[in-house]
């Protein structure tokens, strides 16, 4: 099977080839440009006029011929609208690609509105109030969160949005990281309800990641990352698009803390300079998953803790290791009275503490 795509030049175009390629489909580029900076990306390329040209179709009969292409793929939104009409008069057995870009765009502006207008009981239920989410930014946020790699469940997303919903003012800090889909969500949320600056905190490295109570395949699995690699992706991420007040912190929790609580501020090349109240609104735990590690964060970081903050123990349920559920259930006990509600979403357990 051989399909054209055209115009060529596009970046949409390329990764359409990239993926045709991959299904063992044949691909043609074609594009009106002289100089095509993608034409190496095509099994082969041509040149063709462009669509407002007298000679165009000509000139794409003549292409279709010599390469027997049976499909076209275009991203383009007005050589879609041409081909759509022309091509059953023009060439009729060649089969145009989909419903074009516009209504590829529009599908998926509905099918995220959708996804929101869907979720938001959900969001109500872990709020435990209507909380008025407005579907737009939770449209969003749920688009935004697809695009990056994590295992940050949906179901935790909606759970965070809840809690941030009538949180108190403070800072958000996230221990654990990885290529920051989880960082984005808190981020986002705290930037949404005014909540205040991120902070965000890993060491992005091997040896602190491996995990000795779980099974020796999950130990061996931090090993499958280049850590320095996670911690460019990482920045990449939230460079794109996080909203300040944000920053990280590239080090160990204990020596994240140490700096948390005697300088109020963090200064990075990318996010310049953020400065922190020292009181904490939603502290999420999802460093490494071993009891000890689990304990040492939550005995670090917990004390910070503003009245009517909340502690996010990822993983609660987790099936390789008791580490976030032993810590979580000591804490549950070590807060009592003060627990005003808590509950698991996700896999991650949610509490909420009185001052």
């Amino acid at each position: 099977m051989t399909t054209l795509i055209f115009p060529s030049a596009l970046e949409e175009s390329a990764r359409y080839a990239d993926a045709a390629r991959e299904s063992g489909m044949r691909t043609i580029g074609a594009s009106s440009l002289d100089v095509d900076p993608n034409a190496a990306r095509f099994n082969v390329w041509a040149r063709l006029p462009f669509i407002n040209d007298p000679g165009f179709f000509d000139a794409l009969e003549r292409l279709v011929e010599e390469h027997r292409i049976d499909s076209l793929y275009t991203p383009h939104a007005p050589t879609f609208h041409l081909l759509e009409r022309a091509l059953p008069q023009r060439l009729p057995h060649l089969r145009l690609v989909g419903d074009g870009p516009f209504n590829r765009q529009m599908r998926k502006v509905r099918a995220h509105l959708d996804d929101a207008i869907h979720h938001r009981a959900t969001v109500d239920a872990f709020a435990g109030r209507a909380a008025q989410f407005p579907i737009p930014v939770l449209a969003g946020l749920l688009a935004q969160v697809d695009l990056l790699y994590g295992e940050c469940s949906k179901q935790k997303i909606l759970a965070l949005c809840g809690i941030f919903s009538d949180a108190p003012r403070g800072d958000v800090v996230e221990i654990g990281c990885l290529y920051g889909k989880s960082a984005y969500v808190l981020n986002r949320l705290a930037a949404h309800f005014h909540i205040g600056a991120t902070l965000a905190v890993d060491a992005w490295n091997l040896g602190l990641s491996v995990q000795y109570d779980a099974p020796v395949n999950i130990q061996e699995a931090s090993g499958g990352w280049d850590w320095e690699i996670v911690y460019q992706g990482f920045l990449v991420n939230m460079a794109g698009c996080s909203a300040p007040p944000f920053n990280y912190l590239r080090a160990t929790s204990a020596r994240a803390h140490g700096i948390y609580q005697t300088s109020r501020s963090v200064t990075s090349d990318e996010f310049d300079t953020t400065t922190y109240t020292g009181d904490i609104s939603v502290l999420h735990i999802d460093g490494n998953h071993d009891e000890s590690a689990v304990e040492a964060d939550f005995q670090l970081w917990s004390p910070h803790l503003v009245a009517g903050g909340w502690i996010v123990f990822d993983d609660y349920h987790w099936p390789h290791g008791d580490g976030p559920r032993v810590v979580a259930d000591r804490a549950l006990q070590h807060y009592g009275s003060r627990i005003s509600r808590h509950f698991v979403g996700g896999g991650a357990l949610f509490m909420n503490v009185r001052g």
